[in-house]
């Protein structure tokens, strides 16, 4: 069993290293095995196939990245539902929903974030010809979702229906705005500390601008 472990864990690592030099589409899984040590038949005991060898390196650090983004959408849901129900106005959800408040779970990310900076690289940048290579899209597809019903509810809809085709173009760019910048922190600030430091400017300027996009007549 301890033989196993171990044998996996070689796997693994050598893993980590062939598709960060290569990424996903160039990697051998050939060559993980020679690295390793181990026949290709050692592999296929442990892992279905490239994929699912890929997933093992990333699915847990992606799933916990998906968990604190839930858990700070359901926070904000409550509040938004409030307004929505005519029990608090934007500006006492603006104040709920604080600057500090937003920093803390933005830092959270931020830190999250470069705890697991080599498997966040390796999706980003190193997925493609994967099912995970549409990573980013699919994170921006969740805020959508989540931005669509704050937006309604900020803006006193009744529905979805009421959403106007600049309603809907806004509310897709700003996804994609959040997203971005938690990417762009990932991949071009060299430590936690510069990222922290870095996020404090870019929430600013997103909080700034959700808000004058709702009160916008």
């Amino acid at each position: 069993m301890d033989d196993e472990k171990e044998t996996k864990k070689k796997l693994l690592e050598c893993a980590m290293n062939e598709f960060s030099e290569k990424g996903y589409m160039k990697a051998s899984l050939r060559n993980i095995c020679k690295e390793a040590g181990v026949t290709t038949g050692a592999l296929y005991f442990f892992f279905k196939d490239k994929e699912n060898l890929f997933g093992s390196l990333v699915a847990d650090t992606l799933n916990g990245l998906n968990e604190i983004i839930e858990n700070h959408f359901i926070e904000e849901a409550v509040a938004t539902e409030a307004l929505a129900g005519g029990d608090m106005s934007i500006a006492a959800l603006a104040e709920a929903q604080g600057f500090e408040d937003d920093m803390a779970i933005a830092r959270s990310v931020v830190r999250y974030l470069f705890e697991h900076k080599e498997v966040i690289e390796l999706l980003l940048t190193k997925s493609q010809g994967s099912c995970y290579e549409h990573i980013a899209d699919a994170m921006v597809d969740k805020v959508e979702e989540h931005y669509t019903r704050m937006y309604i509810a900020m803006k006193g809809y009744k529905s979805k229906k009421e959403l106007t085709k600049e309603d809907k173009f806004i509310i897709h760019w700003m996804s994609h705005d959040q997203i971005e910048i938690f990417i762009h922190l990932a991949t071009h600030c060299k430590n936690v500390k510069e990222g922290e430091k870095q996020m404090e400017n870019m929430m600013a300027y997103m909080i700034g601008g959700w808000y004058g996009v709702i009160n916008r007549k």
